[in-house]
């Protein structure tokens, strides 16, 4: 998203989630980040629009990496896209246009954090699948694809060849699909 596009309530809530989660006051977090508390309120309350020097300050004095507050922004934009669209988000998973970004938002956050077990790739393997199995078979091709963590994720592998043999008697194409990034996954995951 173009930066001077971007919608003022997602860097308002991004500076709101900056403080909240450093548990810092208006005061503590305007110190840190060399600025006046009046401008942080401001800012909070929506009458002002940090610039990307402010947004840096606050994320250097709240320790949030400058990646990590990209990705915070995008999953606010997507947040409120899919608000004002009104889409729905059922139990089972995401659906409407832009309620699948939101699973997908939370998922890539998560990437972040490092998966050390087969227990925890088979748990990952299994929630990521069903995040993005309602998807379109080329959208959610995509997705896995742009995952860091899951396109390297054997347990997914052989998540997506145990799908594609549930879809082999139903839907030859969609198995074919499916083998073919389960073999995706496993060439990436023993590369390293």
């Amino acid at each position: 998203m173009e930066r001077n596009e971007e919608d003022p309530e997602v860097l308002r809530l991004v500076v709101l989630f900056l403080r909240e989660s450093a548990r810092m006051s208006q005061v503590q977090l305007s110190t840190a980040a060399r600025t006046s508390q009046s401008q942080l309120s401001l800012i909070e309350l929506g009458k002002a629009t940090p610039s990307e020097d402010i947004l840096q300050r606050l994320a250097a004095a709240t320790d949030v990496s400058w990646p990590l507050v990209a990705r915070l922004r995008q999953f606010y934009a997507a947040f409120l896209k899919a608000k004002s669209r009104k889409v729905h988000v059922d139990e089972q998973g995401a659906t409407g246009a832009f309620a699948d970004s939101l699973a997908v938002q939370a998922y890539l956050l998560e990437d972040e954090v490092a998966v050390v077990s087969e227990a925890d790739q088979e748990a990952e393997a299994q929630r990521f699948w069903q995040a993005v199995a309602g998807l379109p078979r080329e959208r959610r091709r995509r997705v896995i694809q742009l995952s860091p963590r899951a396109s390297r994720n054997p347990a997914l592998a052989r998540q997506l060849s145990l799908e594609s043999e549930k879809a082999a008697a139903s839907d030859p194409a969609e198995a074919k699909d499916l083998a073919e990034l389960a073999a995706w996954i496993s060439e990436r995951s023993e590369r390293g």
